[in-house]
Formats: structure tokens, sequence, C-alpha cells
């Protein structure tokens, strides 16, 4: 990946595979900033573990995880909204296979064609 964050990556492969309405943008803006809170979250369970320490000295499982599996739902319904699940049905725009291919890009790094 590179020196970008995830919702930059995110944002630019969905750009570049599908062409977004005013207020689609507007949703996209939102789904990067639910990516921005997976990013922190995610970094927060990595540095600090699965399990924490509270203040009285207990363990606990980290707060993260609840929030991570929260956001990502979130995420998941945002991306839904904007129809990307439906877009080969869309003449002119890209495929549900293309919205797969541009989340896995800016997740993983992992490149593949544009969609016909």
């Amino acid at each position: 990946m590179s020196n970008q964050n995830l919702s930059a990556e995110f944002r630019r492969a969905v750009l570049d595979e599908f062409e977004l309405e005013a207020h689609e943008l507007v949703t996209l803006d939102r789904a990067c900033a639910v990516l921005d809170q997976i990013e922190g979250l995610e970094n927060d369970v990595k540095t600090r573990g699965v399990i924490v320490r509270g203040v009285r000295g207990g363990l606990y499982p980290n707060l993260s995880l609840k929030e991570l599996r929260a956001a990502e739902a979130s995420f998941l319904a945002i991306v839904r909204s904007l129809g990307l699940q439906d877009a080969d049905m869309a003449p002119g725009k890209g495929s549900a296979s293309a919205a797969a291919r541009a989340m896995n890009r800016a997740r993983w790094g992992v490149r593949g064609g544009k969609a016909a």
C-alpha cells in the first residue's frame, strides 16, 4: 500500500471505477470517515491488544473491538447505500466485482484490472 491512508486509497479506487453524482460523493466521504475510524480502532487493538487492563488492574476485552465491529457494519451499510452492489445493472458504470476490487485495493493493496 502507498503512504496514503486507507480512506484516501478507497476513495481513489472507487472514483477510478465509478462515476458518482454529487450526493453520492457526500456518501463516499462518509464511508471514508468511517474507514478512518476503523483504521484507528484497528491500530488501538494492534497496539494495546485484544485484552487490556482496567484501572483497577482487572483484565477486560479491549472496548475498541466492539466499536470496530460497529464501524465495520456502518461502513458496509454506507457502501451498500451507494448502490455499488447493483452497479452492474447500470449502463456505463462498473460492476459489483469492480466495487469488490476497489475495496480490496484500498484495504490490502491488491491490484486488479478495471471492469469493462
